[in-house]
C-alpha cells in the first residue's frame, strides 16, 4: 500500500511539473538558473517557500551545502527519487551551487 501511494504521489508531482512546463518559460530570468529556479518552484512554491504537498520539503532557509549536497545525490541517484533525478539531471554542477544558494537565502515568509 505506501509503495502504491508512492507511485501515485510520484506520478502526480511528474503531471504537475509537466503541466507547468509553459508557465516556467514566463517566470522571471533574473533568478539563478532562470528558468531552472522557476522549475524547482512548480513543487517547492515561490522561493521555495510553500511546498504543493506535504511530503515536498520547504527549501528557503536551508544551508546552501546541504541542499547542493541534496540535489547532488539527487543527481547521482545516491538518493533515489524519480522526479529530482530527472531534474537534477539536466543541471551543471554550477547551477546546482547558484540554485542551493539562491533557496538557502531566499526568505520564508509569504509575503
Amino acid at each position: 500500500m505506501q509503495q502504491y501511494r508512492i507511485v501515485v504521489l510520484s506520478t502526480s508531482l511528474a503531471a504537475l511539473f509537466l503541466m507547468g512546463v509553459s508557465a516556467v518559460h514566463a517566470q522571471n530570468t533574473a533568478r539563478p538558473g532562470g528558468e531552472k529556479t522557476a522549475s524547482c518552484e512548480q513543487c517547492h512554491g515561490p522561493r521555495g517557500a510553500t511546498p504543493v504537498q506535504g511530503l515536498i520539503p520547504k527549501l528557503c532557509g536551508q544551508n546552501a551545502e546541504y541542499l547542493e549536497a541534496q540535489l547532488l545525490e539527487f543527481q547521482d541517484g545516491r538518493r533515489p527519487q524519480p522526479i529530482m533525478h530527472a531534474t537534477t539531471n539536466l543541471l551543471s554542477k554550477d547551477i546546482i551551487k547558484q540554485l542551493a544558494v539562491y533557496f538557502a537565502n531566499a526568505p520564508c515568509s509569504q509575503k
